[in-house]
């Protein structure tokens, strides 16, 4: 490789403000961090949508992992991913992977929100509240699921420690950029939260019958 090629394969480091922007960026999409054009993120998104190519060159070259794009027409966004198949150079300490509780409660936001059609809800207490009064007869199945999760016993989990699960998903989901959560429990819905679609649509698309046969 010629010093023109390689000049080329890092030219998101060469342009105006390149270090300080890849520095920033790297640590975000390797804390697990969806980037999209909004508010503190628009600089880091315009940054990597300018230089997708070789950004994804340089994060499969040199750590193994998938520099993927999503979205619709609601927004695009960025993230990484591990591939199964291919080792990856981040050290297991350092691999961002969302746990199972939070994927049955990020499955529960997706049912809630756009196949039940609860567009009105916009903070943390009142999807909590929905939960545990406006479904009572998938409430034990939820219970079961989020026990078997834990790897705990279903009677351990009452009420506070349901709230608790969904407030620790939450905040997970505010880290990684999939809500955005102010500090009163308001959010709003981001589009990276339609990642769920892209990894788990069997199970979004059978969500009711898992709930029921739980």
């Amino acid at each position: 490789m010629d010093e023109t090629e390689m000049k080329n394969k890092f030219d998101f480091l060469d342009c105006l403000q390149g270090k300080e922007l890849f520095a920033k960026l790297d640590f975000a999409l390797k804390d697990g961090v969806h980037i999209q054009e909004r508010g503190k993120q628009k600089e880091l998104f315009l940054y990597l949508h300018r230089f997708c190519t070789t950004l994804a060159q340089y994060y499969y070259d040199f750590w193994g992992l998938g520099l993927e794009e999503g979205g619709t027409d609601l927004g695009t966004y960025y993230y990484l991913k591990f591939y199964p198949d291919i080792k990856s150079r981040i050290p297991l300490n350092h691999k961002h992977i969302i746990s199972k509780e939070n994927i049955i409660i990020g499955l529960l936001l997706y049912k809630v929100y756009f196949n039940d059609r609860h567009i009105e809800l916009n903070t943390l207490s009142k999807f909590q509240r929905l939960i545990r009064l406006d479904y009572p007869d998938l409430k034990p199945s939820i219970v079961r699921l989020l026990a078997k999760a834990r790897r705990e016993k279903s009677t351990q989990l009452n009420d506070d420690r349901i709230d608790a699960c969904i407030k620790n998903a939450f905040d997970e989901f505010n880290n990684i950029k999939w809500i955005e959560m102010e500090t009163d429990g308001t959010f709003e819905i981001l589009p990276s939260f339609h990642r769920l679609t892209k990894e788990f649509a069997d199970e979004i698309n059978s969500i009711d019958k898992i709930l029921k046969e739980s």
